[in-house]
């Protein structure tokens, strides 16, 4: 094997048939690898070299022991005569050799003693610590490996008794067998396996509820692990890193035989001992001049907090110059946590951008495609998770729409692979090879993704994992992503697990979440209270509540070799009843036991709202305590309309009651008052939308319609801080409107100063919100105070020229645009049209409604009397900003746009420019600019809300907020 051949450069390009990238050369051919047929010749050739691996033991990480790959293959060989001798010739064919060890040294000794003494090693995947699944997974293993040798040691079959029950022999009672002179008979040992026969197996974490065994042959690992080696460009001089089970792909392929291939240096250490310490993690990096190693998403999270903590300085201790690549891998990367680690990387002395994010299988011999991360063409691509690169050079992958059509460009399908690195069966499993393959021949790993315009995939979940919402997909990774992120009290970071559930006779799917506790269960208030804390982040990212969140201890749950839950073990454990105990039902919201009491409801005024409460959301009537918002048991915006048509229709609430009564006090008793009293309580602007989080509070400013449901997507999105909104007074019951901006903008002072006493603070204001939020902003800052942050969505400093033209029917049909009623190329036809035919107020509005598309006005059950309320709001501020003069400056202005509307500014680049450049003249510093998707009229919805959080959060942060 010639340094030559391993360590070709090979630029990857997009191929012409849509839906597939793969080289120039396509696959290369079998002369591109090296006359190799056997494992045991693959580290024979390495042999031949002065590297080999470091060991280091268990809790010990100061100095590690050291085996040339010589005298591994010395030491190989000698074991395999053990392992032969003791067999001896009773049996035919391959003999299996299930090796259960838990060092590092002992699996990569074992591994090879098997390869050379002609056997199949197949490295044990870690147990439960659940006896009963334990004995189905070993009696599974049985059958499916036809009775295999298990090897173990006696600590651990003291520890796991059920081994006794196979073809059990320890590695103590193997040694102490003496070999006499002359008795080894070299006729025991088959020749090693080459060919198509199986060489290695390795076993799959069970999607099934069982493991399948992963056939994996020496010219599919010979053309994987060359392939690597090119595409990493390693070679004898390199040293590989590794921290992972042997019996996971990871190490044994992209590390392990990968460095062997090579002849490369490695060591390797416990996960356990990384994992307690991700530091040591680099300082090795630093003290073997490691050039390549692999980490996954979560354990660069766990970099990340470490990393991160105040105070902590190291570019003088650790030095990460000799690092070329860290591929990341076996989960999708989240593109924030790849950003904030490169950064750490390279202050850590890291040269150029050696995080690779990969993308494999068991099935491909792990890794199949790389890619370097880049930072700003995933945020220009505005994507929450990495793209995992292009293929290697011994293979193809391709996106499938559909059977035997290929995805196009952006186009989201199956990904499927072929080629020399992928695997061609499960072991004595023809059904699921059968339906693993299509019918050309390509593999079907059940992942979902779509090819870039330069040819990169990106994935976006699994099709067996995908949630089905409310007729949307939802990949239980991004629920897992938000509860990790959020870091409620009390559960464990990166012990989360989402997957779907239906219940019996049910009509729709819902979802269980599965969570792992730091703290005793004995505590039912804690319990519950974080429960509800993780039902609510996860209907964030679901966009509906759980059916069901289970807190398990995590000595209970057990993780694969890459830290993962799996879902479908989890899954198949609920289902038979074993988390039954633990289970908690959150389909509503979860009362913290000894925690407030219910108030239930007195009056006939209240009893009918928990009523129509009640057959809305199906909470029971017992849970629903009059001191709860309508919004925290489970309305929407989109239900919020349809709540307050139950309403009239049971209690013939007179006209002077409308959405905005229940948006200045959406508290169940407060609306009961405000019916009962006809709101004749004083009107207080300030609602609690979001509590959670404990980062500093962000204020949101309401736009033209004067009340905060533009806001209820990003309240959802948005959980690391507590969100308020202003909602405004207007004509409405025994209020009147505001007069002017000025007397606006008083009111809002007075209200935030008593809410919040202390900055910094933090403003955003939403189109002609952006004003108002700009005058409280001054005032803040007359009163001494520090505004640390004001945004400006997508509205301009000089407002009266935009407002000019805009009367009472322009105002409606901006409304009826809004509400997603009519589109936006509706707004000049309407103008022309009921200019034309001088329409009054409920005409127009009539005209809006039946003009508005069916589902839209389904969805929001809107009546001409709302529709026409919320005219009259946006009308009233439309007259005070008619009039409205900006001046003054605040210390920074932060301004976050969009498309604009095309019956304001028809040119992005002029509306940003001549617009919103304005800005400028009222920020003592630099405005800087944030360009968001969508248009200015649907920003916050729910499609676009989860990138503006994420363009929001990192502002904020910038701001040190």
């Amino acid at each position: 094997m010639s340094d030559g051949t391993l360590s070709l450069s090979l630029s990857l390009l997009f191929a012409s048939a849509p839906g597939i990238f793969h080289p120039p050369r396509a696959i290369m051919n079998d002369a591109s690898l090296p006359d190799i047929s056997t494992l045991p010749a693959l580290l024979q050739t390495a042999a031949k070299s002065d590297s080999g691996v470091a060991f280091y033991s268990p809790g010990q990480t100061d100095t590690p022991s050291r085996l040339t790959y010589k005298s591994l293959a010395l030491q190989a060989t000698s074991d395999a005569a053990l392992l032969a001798t003791h067999h001896g010739c009773s049996y035919d064919g391959r003999k299996v050799v299930l090796i259960h060890m838990d060092t590092q040294f002992d699996n990569i000794r074992w591994f090879w003693a098997a390869a050379f003494a002609g056997m199949i090693p197949t490295i044990s995947t870690p147990f439960s610590h659940n006896a009963d699944q334990r004995m189905q997974h070993l009696l599974h293993l049985e059958w499916l490996l036809q009775d295999p040798l298990v090897l173990s040691s006696k600590k651990l079959v003291a520890q796991y008794p059920e081994l006794r029950k196979l073809q059990l022999l320890t590695t103590e009672d193997l040694e102490r067998r003496e070999i006499q002179n002359g008795t080894l008979c070299k006729t025991v040992q088959h020749a090693p396996c080459q060919g198509e026969e199986p060489a290695v197996l390795m076993l799959t974490s069970g999607s099934t509820g069982h493991a399948k065994a992963v056939s994996l042959t020496v010219p599919q690992i010979l053309a994987s692990v060359c392939s690597k080696s090119r595409a990493c460009a390693t070679n004898a001089n390199s040293v590989l890193l590794n921290w992972i089970g042997l019996d996971h792909v990871a190490n044994m392929l992209e590390i392990h035989l990968h460095a062997i291939s090579c002849a490369a240096e490695q060591i390797q250490i416990q996960a356990g001992d990384v994992i307690a310490d991700p530091l040591l993690f680099l300082k090795l990096v630093d003290r073997h001049r490691v050039t390549m190693t692999f980490a996954p998403n979560f354990f660069l999270s766990l970099l990340n907090e470490r990393l991160s903590l105040q105070g902590y300085e190291s570019p003088k201790t650790i030095d990460l110059s000799s690092l070329r690549r860290i591929v990341s891998g076996g989960e999708a990367n989240v593109v924030d946590l790849a950003r904030v680690v490169s950064v750490h990387f390279r202050r850590l002395g890291a040269l150029g951008v050696p995080l690779t994010i990969a993308y494999g299988l068991t099935e491909t011999c792990a890794a199949i495609s790389y890619g370097l991360f880049d930072a700003e063409r995933e945020e220009h691509e505005q994507h929450g998770f990495a793209s995992v690169g292009a293929a290697i050079d011994m293979a193809l992958i391709r996106v499938q729409s559909t059977a035997q059509v290929a995805a196009q460009v952006g186009e989201i399908g199956e990904v499927q692979v072929s080629g020399p690195a992928v695997f061609k069966s499960y072991y004595r499993n023809p059904d699921a090879t059968t339906s693993s393959f299509t019918q050309d021949g390509w593999f079907r790993t059940g992942d979902r993704g779509y090819l870039d315009t330069a040819g990169r995939l990106n994935l976006v979940g699994r099709d067996k994992e995908i949630l089905i919402i409310n007729g949307r997909n939802c990949s239980p990774q991004d629920i897992e992503t938000a509860l990790d992120k959020a870091g409620v009290s009390g559960t464990m970071s990166t012990f989360f697990a989402a997957f779907a559930h239906r219940p019996i006779g049910g009509e729709t799917e819902g979802y269980c979440v599965v969570y792992g506790t730091q703290t005793s269960l004995e505590d039912p208030a804690l319990r519950d209270q974080a429960a509800e804390l993780v039902a609510s982040i996860a209907s964030t990212a679901a966009g509906a509540r759980p059916d069901w969140v289970v807190p398990v201890p995590t000595h209970r749950l057990q993780k694969s070799s890459l830290g993962k839950l799996s879902r479908t073990k989890l899954k198949t454990e609920f289902l038979a009843g074993a988390l039954t105990s633990l289970a908690i039902r959150s389909r509503f919201p979860i009362q913290a036991t000894g925690g407030t009491s219910r108030v239930p409801p007195k009056s006939p005024t209240e009893h009918c709202i928990v009523k129509v409460l009640h057959d809305m959301v199906e909470i029971p009537i017992e849970s629903i305590s009059i001191d709860q918002t309508i919004f925290a048991l489970g309305l929407t915006s989109v239900s919020l309309f349809r709540f307050e048509h139950l309403l009239r229709q049971k209690m013939e609430i007179s006209g002077n009651i409308s959405l905005v009564t229940f948006l200045n006090s959406p508290v169940i008793q407060h609306i009961a008052k405000a019916i009962d009293k006809a709101n004749g309580t004083e009107h207080n602007p300030v609602f609690l939308l979001q509590p959670r989080g404990n980062k500093h509070p962000l204020w949101l400013f309401h736009p033209a319609s004067g009340n905060m449901l533009s806001f209820l997507p990003l309240a959802r999105a948005m959980t690391d801080r507590p969100l308020y909104a202003l909602t405004m007074r207007g004509s409405l019951d025994e209020d009147r409107p505001f007069s002017s901006l000025a007397e606006m903008a008083a009111t809002y002072y007075q209200h935030i100063k008593s809410t919040q006493p202390n900055g910094p603070y933090a403003l955003v204001g939403y189109s002609l919100g952006t004003t108002v939020s700009f005058e409280v902003a001054k005032k803040l800052e007359q009163s001494g105070s520090r505004v640390a942050f004001l945004g400006a969505i997508d509205s301009p400093p000089h407002i009266k020229p935009l407002m000019q033209q805009i009367d009472w029917p322009a105002t409606a049909i901006r409304i009826a645009y809004f509400l997603r009623l009519i589109s936006q190329d509706d707004i000049p036809l309407c103008e022309q049209d009921f200019k034309t035919k001088a329409l009054s107020r409920t005409q127009i509005v009539d005209k809006l409604l039946e003009m508005a598309r069916p589902e839209e006005r389904t969805r929001l059950d809107l009546t001409p009397e709302q529709l026409m309320d919320i005219a009259d709001y946006a009308e009233n501020f439309a007259k005070m900003a008619r009039v409205y003069e900006p001046e003054g400056s605040v210390e920074k202005i932060d301004v976050m746009y969009c498309v604009p509307l095309k019956s304001i500014c028809a040119d992005q680049d002029h509306w940003l420019e001549d617009y919103l450049g304005k800005w400028q003249n009222f920020s003592r510093s630099p405005v800087e600019y944030t360009h968001c998707e969508g248009v200015h009229a649907d920003m916050l919805n729910p499609e676009y809300v989860e990138g503006f959080q994420e363009r929001l959060s990192r502002v904020l942060a910038a701001r040190g907020l």
